[in-house]
């Protein structure tokens, strides 16, 4: 299954691997925020059943698994949280087992606690706008217990002279540190094993049984849009990362199961973790991830994808143009070659297939943040498209580099990073005058230049770049500067002004202006950019999107964006921190 060849097959029982006496029932989930995977085991002293998940259909489906299993032979039943999120805890009460089935249920005491006392924070319910209920079933069995001395063996008595022996037993590691284990005997000399795992959550945990180890959400403890979320700690995911992968570094467990999507070979599990970690080093200043943040990142996702996919729009434009002029001289190899650049299809697949998204989730009660997640997905897929060595060979630079660094933003936002972390503030009037001669110098080459290049490939792709980067809106622009004689240095990053202001001057050259004044003046703590035309502006024509993404963005920078209108024409400002003098 999967490309790692990880033998694991959802809703059938099949032989734990590095056991022998224990069976295993995965339900794999469709991947979502909504419900988690669930792990029915099947040992000879007892069944387990590892994250219920959120989902009625889902809950049946194990209430009838389980009771099959417990007509076979009768066990008492545990269940194991991996965290208390509502996604993986939601059902934990609502087994509709035989009656006078013995239930026991284990979570980290944080959890266990959380859910008493109906905690919609650190279950992160409050993501869910239909208001669901926390779990208040009665978790007994607290694991990693906050006590001075944690005694070697707690005992949970059972009905019928049985019992439940939970040992504890640390593990101190090679570097020094220990990692917190404590394990319970399954019959017949299999035992489950618990490790505690947080970063995702503070009461995260990992559970092994034979060559198989449970990590819950461990693997996506990194992702844009769920680092930041209630009780995620930057500290802990670094060291539980590190534990980790001692662990899969040592033989005996060969595959992983996490609490969303498929299993997967140890191997791909440890590579992924250890990639995971090298990105966790830079989240040190992540920001909670609340319900009002992932609003305003909703509406982020709406409105940057829609323009990204009108930059996408101009990359494919540019290529089906050289491509019609190329065949024209009748190089078909050159004009297939041109257009096999960039895989245009994929991209309408992938903008087709969100846009879709969005308006099924405009149409129903899914949580926000999937919206934000199925975005965090197109971004990467958009940004894999434009690594390739190819695309920077043949387009304008300025224009890739300006729809990758959209699309870093969002994924930046998304893990709670803020812009001016990493960015160099930036001389306005002079940024300002860098693109003006930038608009002044784009010129129309003569094909001769494509046409004494075709025979050597390298010559031809120099000369078509030059070509493409030649093709600008703005050559037929008459442009008027009038700087602030004043020093004009803003708090905002120099490429990420010279983005705004290139996309908003195209904007208008787009609509037809042929005509554009722009402005500079400096006033306590402001730099202030205008941008205005002796034509008429109709700022309906730029569409829905692009405003509110100069606002959200200047916004979180510190500045903002307006767009005046009176007498019938339009005044662009944009309004930026001024860089204090030290």
């Amino acid at each position: 299954m999967r490309k790692d060849n990880v033998k694991i097959e959802a809703n059938i029982w099949q032989k734990v691997p590095g056991t022998n006496f224990i069976e295993f029932f995965p339900i794999i989930a469709k991947p979502s925020i909504v419900s988690s995977n669930c792990y029915i085991l099947a040992a000879p002293e007892a069944i387990l059943i590892i994250d219920p998940g959120a989902s009625p259909q889902q809950t049946k489906h194990i209430s009838e698994t389980v009771s099959a299993a417990l007509a076979a032979s009768d066990r008492p039943v545990l269940v194991f949280l991996t965290h208390c999120h509502q996604d993986h805890s939601q059902e934990a009460g609502l087994f509709e087992l035989p009656a006078g089935t013995e239930i026991k249920r284990f979570a980290h005491e944080a959890g266990a606690e959380a859910l008493e006392r109906g905690d919609r924070k650190l279950t992160v319910a409050y993501l869910y706008p239909w208001r669901p209920v926390v779990c208040r079933a009665p978790f007994d069995c607290r694991l990693f217990a906050s006590i001075k001395e944690e005694p070697k063996v707690v005992t949970f008595e059972l009905t019928q002279c049985r019992r439940i022996e939970l040992h504890s037993e640390p593990i101190s590691m090679p570097s020094g540190a220990v990692l917190k284990r404590q394990w319970l005997p399954l019959g017949a000399g299999e035992r489950l094993e618990i490790y505690h795992t947080p970063g995702h959550s503070p009461c995260s945990i990992s559970l092994r049984v034979g060559s198989l180890l449970m990590l819950g959400d461990l693997p996506f403890a990194a992702n844009p849009g769920l680092c930041g979320l209630d009780g995620w700690n930057h500290a802990d995911l670094l060291q539980t990362l590190r534990k980790v992968d001692w662990l899969l570094e040592k033989p005996g467990i060969t595959v992983c199961c996490p609490g969303h999507g498929y299993c997967v070979s140890a191997e791909s599990m440890r590579e992924k973790l250890r990639l995971m970690e090298d990105e966790a080093r830079n989240l040190t200043d992540v920001q909670l991830m609340n319900a009002e943040r992932i609003g305003a990142l909703k509406s982020y996702v709406d409105e940057l994808l829609e323009e990204t996919a009108a930059l996408f729009t101009i990359l494919s434009g540019r290529l089906y143009t050289v491509s019609y002029y190329l065949s024209l001289l009748e190089e078909d190899n050159a004009a297939n070659r041109v257009l096999a650049t960039l895989d245009i299809d994929q991209i309408d697949r992938i903008l087709s297939e969100f846009r879709r998204f969005v308006e099924a989730f405009n149409a129903s009660a899914v949580p926000e943040l999937t919206v934000v997640l199925k975005g965090v997905q197109v971004a990467r897929s958009l940004q894999q498209l434009l690594s390739e060595e190819r695309i920077k060979q043949i387009f304008d630079l300025s224009l890739v580099g300006r729809a990758q660094r959209r699309l870093a933003d969002f994924l930046g936002m998304v893990r709670g990073l803020q812009f001016l972390n990493a960015e160099t503030p930036s001389a306005v009037n002079e940024l300002i005058a860098q693109i003006l001669v930038r608009a002044r110098s784009a010129h129309v080459r003569e094909s001769t230049d494509l046409m004494e290049a075709v025979e050597d490939e390298q010559s031809f792709l120099d000369a078509l770049t030059r070509r493409l980067a030649a093709h600008s809106l703005l050559r037929e622009i008459e442009f008027e500067f009038a700087p602030d004689a004043q020093p004009t240095n803003a708090n905002v990053g120099a490429e990420r002004l010279d983005d705004i202001l290139t996309d908003l001057i195209e904007g208008m050259a787009g609509i037809g202006v042929k005509h554009i004044r722009i402005v500079t003046e400096v006033s306590p703590g402001r730099v202030a950019i205008r941008l205005s035309s002796r034509e008429r502006i109709d700022p309906a024509a730029f569409g829905e999107g692009r405003f509110d993404l100069y606002s959200r963005t200047l916004g979180w920078l510190g500045g903002g964006f307006e767009c005046r209108q009176q007498d019938g024409n339009a005044e662009f400002i944009i309004r930026l921190p001024a860089l204090e003098s030290v």
